[in-house]
């Protein structure tokens, strides 16, 4: 028995060979794509197009760009913060951390009411989420590559949200801004909006 060639019913030599052509194939098409796609990946400044950033091509695909819902933060506006070096601040003693500077279009947000469209990235299984992450990609999207923190936003609603995968929602709440290296952006006490 050769254990290089598996036994399947009804194949000769040759449909093993175009299998097994066809096969490594694609095992080198998927090879450089997630070669490409750990290169985009690696972190950087957190500023528009820059590189180690989804390009907004992809972050606005699902949502689509402005106008928005009436009324809505557009992410565009929440990507505009850049990381800053403070030392002192990391996690050994007088190590540097980077942390967010926001712009002052960003600040005049920090602890008012605003509404927020976005896909729900739920936080437990449960098919109502109290406590969750929005961003402008759905969780679902099997190609789409890392997102910062300038591209979620955590979400503390007043009740359970019910939500679809593959539906975007709208969400008002009071808005933070958080001073750290994992998170940007809360907003509590929301409600989904119809």
């Amino acid at each position: 028995m050769n254990l290089l060639r598996p036994s399947f019913p009804h194949t000769n030599a040759l449909d093993f060979k175009r299998m097994s052509t066809h096969f490594f194939s694609l095992l080198t098409a998927i090879a450089l794509s997630l070669g490409t796609l750990t290169a985009q990946a690696q972190p950087g400044p957190l500023v528009g197009n820059q590189p180690g950033k989804i390009p907004d091509e992809q972050l606005f695909g699902f949502i689509g760009k402005d106008p928005l819902p009436a009324g809505t933060v557009p992410w565009q506006l929440l990507r505009q913060v850049k990381l800053v070096e403070v030392k002192g601040k990391g996690t050994k003693p007088g190590a540097p951390q980077m942390l967010p500077e926001f712009g002052p279009r960003i600040q005049e947000l920090d602890k008012k009411e605003v509404k927020l469209y976005g896909f729900v990235m739920p936080l437990s299984t449960s098919a109502r989420q109290k406590h969750f992450l929005l961003s402008p990609l759905p969780s679902h999207c099997p190609y789409c590559v890392y997102q910062g923190p300038d591209s979620l936003v955590e979400v503390v609603a007043k009740i359970p949200v019910e939500y679809n995968q593959w539906e975007p929602i709208i969400v008002s709440g009071r808005f933070e801004l958080v001073n750290d290296t994992q998170l940007f952006y809360r907003l509590t006490n929301a409600e989904a909006i119809k």
